[in-house]
């Protein structure tokens, strides 16, 4: 039974273009979310865990990665939130994969822009060996309501020694 269930998850992290839902991901990187969200929060706000994202990846340098979208809310106790991107290095051991952070990054916002779904593309690499990472979004322009921004772009990352960088 362990066996088939390592065989599985192994199965699920070698897809790299699926994005998974809240429903989907796996309980470990769940958990990693979980204690994210708590970190960046402020006292008040709180993790959104039914709006998590997550999706494996398969980098310029071959190495694996696992990107996760995940909502926090109601900082200062208002009705605002924001979202981040995380990047997990996954690892096997005694037969479980377990999630190290490598970095997190606020990508949206109320007002700013938001990703709907997480569907992250290896775009080029760096120099140095890094990755360009493209992820649609959608960003508010002047006429739009703060929570529903309405012209589609795209987020532009460099994820470089287990870094982000929003590149412009």
């Amino acid at each position: 039974m362990h066996a088939r269930l390592g065989l599985l998850l192994l199965a699920f992290l070698c897809q790299p273009a699926q994005a998974q839902t809240a429903a989907s991901t796996p309980k470990a990187l769940s958990a990693q979310v979980e204690r994210l969200a708590a970190l960046l929060g402020d006292g008040y706000a709180v993790g959104y865990p039914a709006a998590t994202m997550s999706q494996s990846l398969s980098l310029a340098d071959k190495h694996a990665v696992v990107l996760a979208v995940f909502t926090v809310e109601g900082y200062k106790g208002g009705n605002n939130f924001r979202q981040f991107l995380a990047a997990f290095s996954p690892e096997q051991a005694e037969g479980k994969t377990h999630y190290s952070l490598l970095d997190v990054i606020p990508i949206g916002a109320g007002g700013w822009r938001s990703l709907d779904k997480l569907e992250a593309k290896v775009t080029g690499q760096s120099k140095l060996g890094g990755s360009v990472l493209a992820l649609p979004a959608l960003e508010n322009i002047s006429d739009d309501a703060v929570n529903f921004p309405s012209k589609k772009t795209h987020i532009r990352l460099l994820l470089e020694q287990g870094r982000f960088k929003e590149i412009k």
